[in-house]
């Protein structure tokens, strides 16, 4: 469904944003924090924050509604028409094209480095991506960090968990791309529902901020749980937990990019779980989106996020859904994008390469100028007449592979070209076209300084 956003509806969100947060309130659960929230007149109580609408509105006249990472390899740019695909973050298990499920390994975390590097629509890396056992459970984030500037030249999603995996992977990208300016690297922190900033949350979008790099304040709250159980309620609390760590970043440094996320579930509240997907979170994306326009915010949201917990119907339904709705509501930074199921616990190759068809598919038919004189095709319908046929226009011929999107996957053809290949499933088709862009990956080359900084985090890792 294609949501329609009323100004009236986002100026009544915002009009009880701000009694919230005067009235209620938000925790964030760090003593200098606090110090500096009462440096700027704000009131609090203990790790309690209450912010006025004249300090919410101080510190949304700084904000960017765009800005472009660069590193010496790519340039990217965020929000006002710039949109980021990054795929997944946090699964813990592997989805096997037969159903069972796998413990990711190192070559598990590299081999879906490399889909993202050849992914001709993945254009930022996403450090976090899975976990695996078998890094130093100390270090995890650094390797993880590391083996993402090895194996793509794309422009990456650092850690934002905590001060020190923060602190350490931001000074690594720094050091990798020999420079301190500018925007080289993002973190993607996250606000506790409801209303909650602890510690570490506090540190890791500090630890950006300071630095006047990018990061993404996100929420992922669960109706009935974590949120009010009224879609309206959730998109209500949401706005203020977010909208909050918002303002936190410009009373600590004016200017320095933001980026408003959202990723709210949906509930099965007969079992009291997180639901990846439902209509409600097809809502929740359109207002969320609305919300950062009003104050003037790229959005982070969406992406694939099916609950079905294996290939099949309900993962395809979801999964183009859900990005048909991120796609519609015009997102800026698509995180989530290819390869996660089950809620975003497990990640399926094979599932990758169909969400990257998916993708092409909506990408297909956007922004296209369909009215134009070569477009309408006047010559040749009045070559061609009643009763006649295109198959041999001249437009046709020359248009027909670029005009009409022709799917690699998904079994199009007729029922007999079908049978007579073998009746192959799209789960099989993709595991082949797996199979064949890891085997045509190609590393990227770095200098020798460059690599023995990689090597030094790795020691013999990889």
């Amino acid at each position: 469904m294609l949501r329609k956003v009323s100004q009236a509806e986002v100026e009544r969100i915002h009009e009880k944003t701000l009694d919230i947060l005067e009235h209620v309130g938000v925790d964030f659960e760090h003593d200098g924090i606090i110090n500096m929230f009462r440096q700027h007149g704000v009131k609090t109580d203990g790790y309690r924050v209450y912010l006025d609408a004249k300090t919410v509105e101080k510190a949304c006249s700084t904000l960017q509604r765009s800005f472009t990472m660069k590193t010496p390899y790519e340039e990217l740019k965020i929000g006002e028409g710039g949109v980021v695909y990054t795929s997944a973050s946090g699964c813990r298990m592997m989805l096997q094209p037969n159903g069972s499920r796998t413990t990711p390994t190192v070559q598990d975390y590299i081999n879906a480095r490399k889909l993202d590097a050849s992914s001709p629509y993945i254009n930022l890396s996403s450090s976090p991506l899975m976990f695996v056992p078998e890094f130093a459970k100390g270090n995890a984030d650094l390797i993880k960090a590391a083996l993402t500037l090895k194996y793509s030249k794309h422009p990456a999603i650092m850690s934002c968990f905590g001060k020190k995996d923060a602190e350490d992977t931001i000074n690594l990208a720094r050091d990798f791309y020999d420079t301190d300016e500018g925007y080289y690297c993002i973190g993607v922190g996250n606000v506790i529902s409801p209303l909650y900033y602890n510690e570490d949350d506090v540190e890791a979008i500090t630890a950006y901020s300071k630095r006047n790099l990018p990061v993404v304040i996100a929420c992922c709250s669960t109706p009935g749980m974590t949120s009010p159980i009224t879609v309206g309620g959730t998109i209500l609390v949401n706005n203020a937990e977010v909208l909050a760590g918002v303002v936190m970043t410009q009373l600590l440094n004016p200017g320095c990019p933001v980026i408003y996320g959202n990723t709210t579930f949906t509930s099965n509240m007969r079992a009291a779980e997180t639901v990846s997907w439902g209509p409600e979170v097809d809502m929740i994306i359109h207002y969320a989106k609305a919300m950062c326009d009003f104050y003037g915010l790229p959005y982070r949201g969406g992406g694939s996020l099916p609950a079905a917990k294996d290939l099949d119907f309900e993962c395809g339904a979801e999964s183009a859904l859900c990005l048909q709705a991120t796609m519609d509501a015009g997102t800026d930074f698509i995180f989530h994008v290819f390869g996660e199921v089950d809620s975003l616990n497990a990640f399926s190759y094979e599932k990758y390469v169909l969400d990257e068809e998916i993708l092409g598919e909506l990408l297909s038919q956007k922004n296209r100028d369909l009215f134009s004189d070569e477009m309408l095709n006047m010559e040749s319908i009045a070559d061609v007449g009643p009763r006649g046929n295109y198959l041999t226009e001249e437009d046709t011929v020359e248009m027909y592979s670029d005009e009409i999107y022709y799917p690699r996957l998904f079994n199009i053809g007729g029922y007999k070209a079908w049978e007579g290949a073998g009746k192959p499933s799209v789960i099989s088709k993709a595991h082949k076209e797996v199979e064949k862009r890891l085997a045509e990956y190609e590393q990227p080359q770095f200098t020798e300084r460059q690599n023995r900084l990689l090597a030094s985090v790795l020691q013999g890792i990889d």
